[in-house]
């Protein structure tokens, strides 16, 4: 058996080990697989176990081992964009408490389960300006560490880079949002008819030369029906912020304003990576939701407060307002409906209470 110091290589000369054996068992040394990956530190019954560094590609592992998996303790990070998780792991993933940081230098702290954010925890955006743009994502966290198996290969890419402007774009750390995507929808459509009403006016125009009564006839047709059609456009834009572009690609669904310096904080519970349960999350330009939260969405009761600090009230279903009514405008219709918002408003407090103690813990690992 091999005992002492020493190097072994593997079939047809790939994968080596150099370093100290015991009783035939690796003790101290560094492996160096075929693929280039490579593990620097202890071992245990043949299994990395201890102190070590694993360098995989782009992310390197400096921590702790047990029985060959990460954990409990340890450091992972993407050498080449500043990605980055430390805290505590189980059986190779994030688990416990710990501290996550997205390429855009966005953060989440708090409570992990099998390589997810769930429990409580806080989730902190950089400047808006600055926040990754991403494209529909699978997961919300920004070139996430849980995206790689442990040999490496893709397991949930996060996002695919995109356009600001392009349709289902959106921000790394920004779930809030002042009207709700169906508003949004509906103001889009608005002004994809208007396109289409003025475009087909402008072909009837020209279709017929024949007389110059039926040109007459057709032109003031055509004024009244494209001053209608203003007066309308001009209404659906007082309505929405959205801006509308000439062609389908420019219709953003970012429908807010928002500022290059604006940030966004969540505080509250978390269910499979998500926003779920719970929490509070406000914009430093003063917008603000205390409720009930599923899949990253305003869902159930809560209080949503807009910078102007007019503020709507009631159920919501996927960020629509299904009952209640904005406060300035029409009082709530029932007394059931104002004691569940005033419930869900004092629940997300304490949630926000505990994932601040949570993202104290999670920032000490």
């Amino acid at each position: 058996k091999a005992h002492g110091h020493g190097i072994c290589t593997g079939p047809k000369g790939q994968g080596e080990y150099s370093g100290s054996w015991s009783h035939g068992f690796e003790v101290l040394g560094v492996y160096t697989w075929p693929s280039g990956n490579t593990y620097q530190g202890t071992w245990a019954q043949g299994k990395r176990h201890g102190i070590g560094m694993e360098s995989k590609g782009k992310w390197v592992y400096k921590g702790e081992w047990t029985h060959g998996f990460k954990g409990r303790y340890g450091v992972r990070e993407c050498t080449g964009n500043g990605a980055k998780y430390e805290g505590t792991w189980s059986n190779g993933l994030q688990d416990g408490y710990g501290t996550e940081t997205y390429s855009d230098g966005g953060t989440y702290q708090g409570q992990w389960v099998g390589g997810m954010r769930q429990g409580y925890g806080v989730r902190q955006s950089v400047p808006y300006g600055m926040a990754a743009v991403i494209r529909s994502p699978l997961r919300t966290s920004i070139n996430s560490l849980r995206s790689e198996h442990t040999n490496g290969t893709a397991l949930h890419p996060d996002s695919s880079p995109a356009v600001a402007g392009s349709p289902a774009v959106s921000r790394g750390g920004f779930v809030l949002m002042a009207h709700s995507d169906a508003e949004i929808l509906k103001s889009k459509k608005k002004g994809i008819f208007r396109r289409s009403l003025l475009s087909g006016l402008k072909l009837r125009k020209s279709e017929s030369k024949s007389s110059l009564a039926s040109q007459r006839s057709k032109q003031s047709s055509f004024r009244s029906e494209a001053g209608m059609s203003t007066v309308s456009s001009t209404a659906s834009d007082i309505n929405s912020t959205i801006s509308l572009g000439e062609g389908e690609a420019e219709l953003s669904v970012i429908e807010d304003d928002i500022d290059a310096t604006t940030t966004e904080i969540y505080v509250g519970e978390w269910k499979n990576d998500k926003r779920s349960g719970f929490g509070v999350s406000q914009r430093s330009d003063g917008l603000k939701y205390e409720g009930e939260w599923a899949n990253n969405k305003r869902h159930g009761y809560g209080c949503m407060t807009f910078p102007d600090g007019t503020k709507e009230e009631g159920k919501y279903k996927q960020n629509i307002l299904v009952s209640g009514k904005r406060k300035n405008l029409i009082p709530l219709r029932a007394s059931k409906i104002r004691e569940k918002v005033d419930r869900a408003i004092e629940a997300a407090e304490r949630a926000a209470t505990i994932a601040k103690q949570k993202a104290e813990i999670a920032a000490s690992r």
